[in-house]
C-alpha cells in the first residue's frame, strides 16, 4: 500500500466529505496539451476551517486521534488523484489577488502553515499571503513554486516544509534538493528568502513506527548551515517548541505534530523578526552592490 504522508494521515480524519465532479475523473489523452488552468477542481478548501480548527485551537494536553475512516480516506486519495500537487488550492484567490506591495510576502508550506493563517490571522495581513497545503512534501512544494509563489511576486518569501517528507515513500532524499531548488527559483526573480525551521515531532499518530525527532534535528541542522552558506534568513522554530526529547511541548500541541494556537503564539513574533530582518537585507543590497563595484575598480 502506498504510505502516506504523516500530516495527510492525520488531516483525512478532518477532512470534509468530498464529492468529486464528473469532469474532475476524465483524463486526458497522453497527447492533449494541458496547462494548470484546465485542471477539473474539486470543492476547496479540502479541510474546512471549522475542522481545521480542531488543530489550532488549544487543548489541555496532547490528545489521541481516532483512526481516520475509510470514507475519510478514501476522499482524501480522491483529491490527491485529481490534483496530486495541490495546484487547486489557491488558484482562485491567486486570480483574485491585487497588485503586489512592496512588502508583500508569501510563506508557503504544508499543514502547518496552512493552520497558521486561522490560529493567527493577524500576521497574515499587509500583503502577507499563506500558500500553505495540507499533507504536502516539498516534492509538491516545488511543484507549485512557481503558480503559488513566483507568479505572485512577493518581495520575499518563508519556505518551511519536510515534516511530510520523512513519511514519504522517498523519505528525505529529495528534501535538501527541493528546497535548494526552491531557493534558486526565488533568487533567479528576486525575491529574499526565509528557510523556517522544522518544527519538533517525536511521534506521528498515523505511523507509530515512524520516529520523527531524529530526521527532523538533522533537517534543521542541514537547514542552519545552508542558510549560512547563502545568506538566507533563517526563522528558528525548533527551539522554542521542542521538549527535551525534540518532541513537541506538552500544550503547544494537540496531535503532538501540528501546533495550535499557542505553538503559534511561539512562532509568530520569530516569523515576523525574519520578516523584518529579510526586508533590511533588501534595502541593504543596493549598498552591497555598490561597494562591490567600488572595489573591483
Amino acid at each position: 500500500m502506498k504510505a502516506v504522508s504523516a500530516c495527510a494521515k492525520v488531516l483525512a480524519l478532518l477532512s470534509a466529505t468530498l464529492v468529486v465532479p464528473t469532469s474532475a475523473q476524465t483524463i486526458a489523452a497522453p497527447d492533449e496539451s494541458r496547462s494548470t488552468d484546465a485542471i477539473a477542481c474539486p470543492p476547496m478548501p479540502i479541510v474546512s476551517p471549522s475542522r481545521m480548527a480542531l488543530i489550532v485551537e488549544p487543548r489541555p494536553h496532547i490528545g489521541k486521534i481516532a483512526p481516520a475512516s475509510r470514507e475519510d480516506q478514501m476522499n482524501y486519495a480522491n483529491w490527491t488523484k485529481i490534483d496530486p500537487y495541490g495546484l487547486c488550492r489557491y488558484r482562485e484567490e491567486n486570480r483574485s489577488l491585487g497588485r503586489p506591495s512592496a512588502r508583500r510576502v508569501v510563506f508557503i508550506g504544508d499543514s502547518i502553515t496552512e493552520s497558521w493563517k486561522l490560529a493567527t490571522p493577524s500576521l497574515f495581513t499587509r500583503d502577507v499571503i499563506d500558500r500553505g497545503v495540507s499533507g504536502q512534501t516539498t516534492v509538491q512544494m516545488l511543484a507549485r513554486f512557481r503558480q503559488d509563489v513566483i507568479d505572485l511576486h512577493p518581495a520575499v518569501v518563508h519556505i518551511m516544509g519536510g515534516i511530510n517528507d520523512i513519511a514519504s515513500p522517498l523519505g528525505t532524499a529529495l528534501t535538501r534538493s527541493n528546497i535548494q531548488s526552491m531557493v534558486d527559483l526565488a533568487q533567479a526573480n528576486g525575491i529574499t528568502v526565509i528557510l523556517g525551521e522544522i518544527t519538533p515531532s517525536a511521534f506521528f499518530a498515523g505511523a507509530p513506527e515512524t520516529k520523527p525527532a531524529p530526521h527532523i534535528v538533522r533537517l534543521n541542522r542541514w537547514l542552519e548551515n545552508y542558510a549560512r552558506e547563502k545568506r538566507l534568513v533563517l526563522a528558528k522554530y525548533h527551539g522554542g517548541l521542542a521538549d527535551r526529547d525534540n518532541g513537541m511541548r506538552d500544550g503547544l500541541s494537540n496531535d503532538g505534530l501540528h501546533p495550535n494556537r499557542l505553538g503559534f503564539d511561539v512562532m509568530t513574533p520569530l516569523a515576523q523578526a525574519a520578516i523584518d530582518t529579510a526586508f533590511a537585507h533588501r534595502a541593504a543590497a543596493p549598498d552591497r552592490r555598490t561597494a562591490r563595484k567600488t572595489k573591483n575598480n
